[in-house]
Parts: structure tokens; sequence; C-alpha cells
């Protein structure tokens, strides 16, 4: 007896006999290894597995994440571009006992702050400090003031901009300093 193989039609399940082109059941087209063709190209299993069984899940989630990101990106940037506006201005505070007054000036520019006292005699005028800084949150900057280690400032403003808090002080060792705007 001669050694027939058989092949199963994919699309019906129907028992063939092994040099079939055709189902004879349905009339699926099959290729030489039976299995089912689709307009001359091979028809291939499915793949099977976790990224493959949830690969649109998995795409949306990566693209809900990365959208977030970039929100939370533009978010940032637009609190420390308005932080940076605001320091842009003169601070001051009045020190002094008397009639002896002293104005303490915070001058912000682009990558610096510089720490002055104003007393009414130009002559007597002086920079105290200037230190390089750099805005890195939307209430928070970072200052280089000794060597090479960057410190951390909290700044709050009331609602008219018109007062800024330090937290720690910038200009002393206080626990937090008050400046005003008069612009």
């Amino acid at each position: 007896m001669e050694n027939i193989t058989e092949i199963v039609c994919p699309n019906c399940g129907e028992k063939l006999p092994g040099d079939s082109v055709f189902c004879a059941k349905c009339g699926t087209r099959l290729n030489e290894d039976g299995q089912q063709e689709v307009q001359g190209v091979e028809q291939a299993a499915k793949p099977t597995g976790f990224f493959a069984k949830y690969k649109k899940i998995i795409g949306i989630a990566a693209a809900a994440v990365i959208i977030v990101l970039i929100v939370l990106f533009a978010v940032n940037t637009v609190q420390r571009t308005n932080l940076k506006k605001e320091l842009l201005r003169d601070w001051c505070k009045v020190e002094g006992e008397k009639d002896s007054y002293i104005l303490c000036v915070l001058d912000f520019s682009e990558k610096e702050v510089e720490y002055r006292l104003e007393t009414g005699y130009a002559w007597m005028d002086t920079s105290l400090a200037t230190y390089d800084y750099k805005v890195i949150s939307g209430n928070k900057i970072k200052v280089l003031r000794y060597g090479d280690d960057w410190e951390t400032f909290s700044i709050e403003f009331n609602d008219e901009k018109t007062i800024m808090i330090t937290t720690p002080a910038l200009t002393s060792t206080d626990a937090r300093e008050v400046w005003v705007n008069l612009d």
C-alpha cells in the first residue's frame, strides 16, 4: 500500500490528499505546504505571546506616557519662564536703625544676581556679592554662592507679585528673607 500524506485545510479542517491545490470542501487555495494562500501570499500563523497579544494596548500606553511627559515638560518650562520674568526686577529691603537706613537690593539679570547696598550717597554704595543662579522649577532657584556647591532656594510671591520671600535667606543666615518690589 502506498504511503499517502494527508493535509488539513486551514480554513474548514477537511482532510485532503497531500498534493491538493484546492480544498475539495470549501475551495480554499492551498500552497505546497498545505497552508492557505491569500491572494498569492502565504498566511502566517498569528504571533503569540504577551507583546504580540497586547501590542495595541502597549502602543497606546506608551503614547499616553509620552504625551504626559511632554505636557509636564511644557508646564515646567512655562513655570520656570514665569519665575525668571518675576525675578528680573529690582527687589529691595530696608535695614538700619533710627535715622541711618540702608537699602539692600537684589538685582537679578539673566544668569547672575547681585546683592548690593545703597545708602543715598553714591560714593558709599557698594556691591557685596554677585552669584550665578538658575531657575530649576516654577518656585525654586539654585544659587552658586560659595565654591562649587549649588544651593536650592524656594521663592514665594504674594498675589500682586510685589513681595518675594526666599527660603532660606539668600543674603543672611536667617530661615527666610522678605524682599519688596516698588515698581
